[in-house]
């Protein structure tokens, strides 16, 4: 009874929505142009944060009209000026403004969407949702909107043109085109979301009830050139460098809207942004994300989800650091992808070669994917090859996924393959499934396993936590939607883990319980108990003997205060068991300052103190250590002129490490050792200065300063904490490791 009154639901949504045809207009933000006189309202719309589903027609109303350019989306949000935020940020940054969300589903099919959001006070965000409604915001779209002020509303006006994205049209008898569109107003002030479909991502329905409306897409083909240049200044000498220059181009060639072909002679594979610095002394790689436009395109095409990360595609491996360890960055000769996207068949692949350099250094990737679809159901198959000629190395993988959703059941798997061909050859295999059913809009229940063999090895373009391991997690999460003068949404998950490796080695596993208060002034409360059973490490450091670790409990507060104002700030405290018998604590404080709508100053503040940090120092011996940490990050984001923006970061890090015991480990167990002392201070600097002048989509001068060092010093125990933090940050900026000028250029033709 339930899915049937949510597809009848649906229908009548998307019937009030038809679409007219109309004039380009200008995108100011007022909706006054005569176009929008001719567009169809969305007028119904509910409250899905909390998911009360009461429904509200004086919150915000919606227009929407087509033409030959693209899709023309205007939203009016009925908010007096004492409750509003107004706030700009930078793009993809957080948003800490009342905004307007936009999902469109182009193709209608749910096999993918798009995101696209705006601030009052002119803040954006644009993102790929995959068919496993996951969002990556690292894609970056051709797109305008532009927001209005009035005394007793606000309202936002946004432009999406046909060719922006990539989908295929899922045409009627009379030619029109099917497609999904969700409208959300996040309202700061209370931290509700209201929306013209009762569903979220977090729903495994969001697609199938998003609401339709039909539109007549124009047959268009189009053909981009993106050319760049970039210079770099280096006052400290860098691989034997002071100056460093290139040029390259970017080539899209769209014969349809579900075809794209992407040319790229040395391309533009440099990141702008710096990292974080990372401080990360576990046998676990960080994750990191890729803006380089080549790869954000058409990523939903190459989605394959498993478990815990686990990635076939981790594009930040090509263009890395060449085999030989000679250059941080290698360079890229040329590039090259297809995508063709069908009513039921997906399919695209790409093949980039870095440069030789010298001695045959440079990597040679290549990819295809293959997936077939239907309303409810997909599968499809992914596979890669990676040739590395100076290693004799050839790394080959392959999945197989599928995934099926309804009004209540979501499920995911997927069957790895790897094998490494080099001094030896080695085969593995691996399994991802995931399986979730949503009992209400507020109680759901999920099962995830994962299973990775102890030969399977994608990291020569993927990603993976570990191998030889087997993951087991049971999720329950119920809300109880409250509505009084204090409190509007309590939240219950539980979450309950299991692992071994592939021979049944019991490792430390967690449960834990999580409550979730919403307070109706918009605040936030987070209490959180977790509890990690005792099992086997071993995974500590390569290759290393398993030894058993105790139990341990964590408990852990969050507050988050309201976002409104020009002052808002978040702290937790932590207190855990830590190591073989260690305790540690950890503190947060982070603080957002508001000068102005244009001004955004953050502060966030890290510390932990504890004595029972274990770390490997070498093959089969680790170190417990009495360890301090901090890490204190400075972000500035301003809008100086009209598409004139300014960011600067500047992150510093101390990690104080003094020996507390060291451990021979063996088949025994730990053999304590006392003619050693490990202990080191790690001390890291990160700063950037960045001008970004935007001239269109995939169009800007960027202006950018680095500086910023790592000193990672072996001490004494009695001598770790002897130096003050300051003096060792001011070692990092007077003698750092990377002081640079970057000039940047790219343009959009």
């Amino acid at each position: 009874m339930r899915a049937c009154k949510c597809s009848v639901l649906a229908m009548v949504i998307g019937s009030i929505i038809p679409v007219s045809y109309a004039n380009s207009l200008i995108i100011d933000g007022k909706l006054d142009d005569q176009a929008w006189q001719s567009a169809q309202k969305i007028e119904t719309f509910f409250q899905v944060v909390p998911a009360t589903h009461k429904v509200f027609n004086d919150k915000l109303n919606a227009q929407v009209f087509s033409d030959q350019s693209g899709i023309y989306i205007g939203i009016t949000n009925f908010q007096p000026v004492h409750s509003r935020k107004k706030q700009f940020n930078l793009q993809d940054g957080f948003m800490q403004a009342d905004f307007n969300r936009v999902y469109i589903d182009f193709s209608g099919d749910g096999s993918s969407a798009y995101l696209f959001a705006i601030t009052l006070g002119g803040g954006t965000q644009d993102a790929v949702v995959t068919s496993q409604r996951t969002t990556d915001h690292d894609w970056d779209g051709d797109w305008q909107s532009a927001y209005h002020e009035y005394g007793t509303h606000w309202s936002s006006e946004i432009f999406i043109p046909w060719h922006s994205v990539s989908f295929s049209p899922k045409l009627n008898e009379q030619g029109l085109a099917t497609i999904g569109l969700g409208v959300q107003l996040y309202e700061l002030e209370s931290n509700h979301i209201f929306a013209n479909q009762q569903q979220t991502l977090s729903n495994s329905d969001f697609f199938l009830n998003m609401p339709k409306l039909e539109v007549k897409v124009p047959v268009q083909s189009q053909l981009s050139f993106v050319p760049y240049m970039t210079h770099q200044h280096h006052f400290t000498e860098r691989q034997g460098k002071n100056r460093e220059s290139d040029v390259g181009f970017d080539l899209l060639y769209k014969p349809a809207h579900n075809q794209t072909l992407s040319v790229a002679m040395n391309p533009d594979f440099a990141q702008v942004d710096s990292d974080d610095v990372d401080v990360n002394y576990s046998a676990v790689e960080t994750l990191r994300t890729d803006k380089r436009p080549f790869f954000t395109q058409d990523i939903s095409v190459f989605n394959v989800d498993a478990l815990q990360d686990t990635k076939l595609i981790h594009t930040r491996r090509i263009g890395a650091s060449s085999d030989d360890g000679s250059e941080m960055i290698t360079p890229i000769d040329g590039a090259v992808r297809f995508v063709h996207q069908g009513t039921h068949n997906q399919w695209g692949g790409f093949a980039v070669r870095e440069n030789s350099l010298d001695n045959a250094v440079g990597k040679h990737f290549y990819a295809g994917r293959y997936s077939y679809r239907t309303a409810n159901w997909r599968t499809g198959v992914l596979a890669t090859h990676v040739e590395r000629p100076w290693l004799n190395r050839q790394a080959h993988s392959a999945a197989w996924d599928s995934q099926y959703q309804s009004e209540t059941w979501s499920v995911q798997s997927a069957f790895l393959l790897s094998q490494i061909d080099g001094e030896e050859k080695n085969t593995g295999n691996g399994a991802s499934l995931d399986i979730g059913y949503q009992f209400s809009p507020n109680t759901s229940a999920s099962g995830k396993y994962l299973r990775l063999n102890r030969h399977f090895n994608n990291r020569d373009m993927g990603y993976m936590k570990r191998n030889d391991w087997q993951y087991m997690n049971l999720n329950f999460s119920h809300a109880v939607n409250i509505n009084n003068n204090w409190l509007t949404r309590v939240k219950h998950v539980y979450d309950v883990s299991y692992e071994t490796n592939t021979d049944g080695l019991k490792l430390p596993s967690k449960q834990g319980y999580r409550a979730e208060l919403m307070m109706s002034n918009g605040a936030q409360w987070t209490m959180q108990l977790d509890h990690t059973g005792k099992g086997w490490q071993d995974n500590i450091g390569a290759d290393s003997i398993a030894f058993e670790l105790p139990e341990a409990f964590e408990t852990r507060v969050l507050y988050v205060s309201p976002y409104i104002g020009s002052f808002s700030w978040a702290a937790s405290i932590e207190l855990d068991e830590e190591g073989l018998s260690g305790h540690a604590q950890q503190y947060a404080l982070d603080m957002t300052w508001m000068p102005h709508e244009n001004w955004n100053i953050k502060f966030n503040n890290f510390y932990r103190n504890g004595d029972g940090w274990l770390v490997a120092n070498k093959r089969n011996q680790i170190t417990e250590y009495d360890r301090r940490y901090f890490v204190n990050t400075i972000e500035v984001s301003s809008l100086l002129a009209d598409n004139l923006e300014l960011s600067a970061n500047v992150q510093w890090s101390v990690l104080e490490a003094a020996s507390k015991e060291i451990f021979q480990v063996t088949e025994q167990g730990l053999v304590q050792r006392n003619d050693l002392d490990t202990s080191f201070v790690d001390k890291g600097l990160m700063s950037q200065f960045k001008l970004r002048y935007r001239l269109g989509a995939y169009s800007d001068i960027y202006l950018v300063y680095r500086r910023g060092g790592r000193d990672i010093v072996a001490l004494q125990r009695d001598n770790v904490g002897e130096q003050g933090w300051l003096d060792g940050v001011e070692q990092n900026w007077t003698r750092p490791d990377e002081d640079s000028a970057i000039f940047k250029m790219r343009y959009l033709f």
